[in-house]
């Protein structure tokens, strides 16, 4: 699944940058989806649900805020953000460097379609790994991200409940905190000692949520009741997504 978000002020021009991403993924068999907003405003009003965005490609003046000043407000939000520009200049100032920008965009080329198509096969291309290196006390081992049900805090080390696997966990020694920044996000801080992975969670109640260990087997893992609200909230977006 890739997740691209546009963002532009003119509704015809986003029309059909959707249209050819559209089209593109469709013929790839890739699954995506892509949202349009009609300014940064309305695309912030997504808060730090921004980060389930694997590409922004903004405009480079809009009213309101323009690309630029988005992508500052998207970096404070979600700082590993890859953002393309599209723009109807060639020439663009000093300040369009700071942003890193994965791609520009001019909109007005006979060569549009086919930058915007290259953009999004470079992310494809560099989607987020989809295996995690674990520094072991006694070696390295990689582990799939999808097969971790869980991850549990024990006062200095961190224990991964993988899938299939649970009776043989992994035991590493970091804090959960930095073990978050590493994983996708659909895996979920909900607990000051539990961290869980959305896709193998089944149901959520008040103040815990029961997780699929394998096969019909669960377990239940408790929610801390200031972070209820949140894990309610990524709970229903996240589901909605993936299921």
């Amino acid at each position: 699944m890739i997740r691209i978000a546009l963002c532009d002020d003119q509704l015809p021009f986003l029309e059909l940058e959707k249209g050819i991403i559209e089209r593109h993924l469709t013929q790839k068999t890739v699954e995506f989806k892509c949202d349009i907003y009609i300014s940064g405003e309305a695309l912030l009003t997504q808060g730090e649900d921004i980060s389930k965005y694997d590409l922004f490609i903004l405009d480079y003046e809009m009213d309101g805020l323009t690309g630029f000043e988005t992508a500052r407000e998207i970096y404070g939000l979600y700082p590993n953000a890859r953002i393309a520009f599209a723009t109807n200049y060639y020439d663009f100032t000093r300040e369009g460097y700071k942003y890193n920008a994965v791609r520009y965009l001019v909109k007005q080329e006979e060569t549009f379609s086919a930058e915007l198509i290259e953009c999004i096969d470079f992310i494809l291309r560099t989607e987020p790994p989809k295996t995690i290196l674990l520094e072991l006390s006694d070696g390295s081992l990689e582990v799939a991200i999808d097969d971790i049900v869980y991850i549990k805090s024990e006062k200095h080390y961190i224990e991964y409940f993988v899938k299939e696997k649970e009776s043989t966990f992994y035991i590493r020694r970091c804090s959960l905190d930095d073990a978050l920044i590493e994983l996708p996000n659909y895996f979920i801080r909900v607990h000051q000692r539990y961290i869980i992975n959305l896709k193998n969670s089944v149901q959520l109640r008040r103040y815990e949520v029961i997780i699929r260990k394998s096969g019909e087997e669960t377990t239940k893992i408790p929610i801390a009741r200031n972070r209820f609200d949140d894990v309610n909230r990524k709970f229903c977006l996240i589901k909605g997504e993936i299921g």
